[in-house]
């Protein structure tokens, strides 16, 4: 069967991840970031992301502070921690309601990323790069984002 698998999702999510922090470190070596991920379904699925976690804290010096949460869990969660502010460094939204990633966009919560997607441009699809731009009311642009 072909066509796109939640796997595969998963997979070119987390290798985008890998390779953007790699190439470009957000936070100085020696800092904890706070990541909320999305619960695999399977055992694998988790162990494959703390994995890659692992080898980023090596790569980078820098340490992760992660919570793996089921889909409804970490949907309730994004929304309390957009509500408040409380916001960790970077969260999995792809389960979130859809209405969760544009509002926040719209309010400049989110983080615009172009620099990083601009790295990984030629490995994206033309679809995947416009279902990642939001407008950002603030800024008066629109651009590919990240909670």
């Amino acid at each position: 069967m072909n066509g796109v698998h939640r796997r595969n999702v998963l997979k070119a999510s987390v290798g985008l991840l890998a390779v953007s922090a790699l190439a470009h470190p957000a936070v100085a070596r020696g800092q904890t970031i706070t990541v909320w991920w999305n619960q695999g379904f399977y055992p694998a699925e988790d162990q494959a992301f703390h994995n890659l976690i692992a080898t980023w804290e090596k790569a980078s010096g820098n340490t992760v502070n992660l919570t793996l949460l089921p889909g409804q869990a970490l949907n309730e969660k994004i929304i309390s921690a957009l509500t408040s502010g409380e916001v960790p460094d970077l969260m999995y939204a792809d389960n979130a309601p859809a209405q969760i990633i544009p509002q926040n966009a719209w309010k400049d919560k989110l983080l615009d990323l172009t620099d990083v997607v601009d790295t990984q441009r030629k490995e994206l699809s033309d679809t995947a790069i416009q279902s990642s731009q939001f407008y950002n009311n603030e800024g008066k642009k629109r651009g590919p984002l990240l909670a």
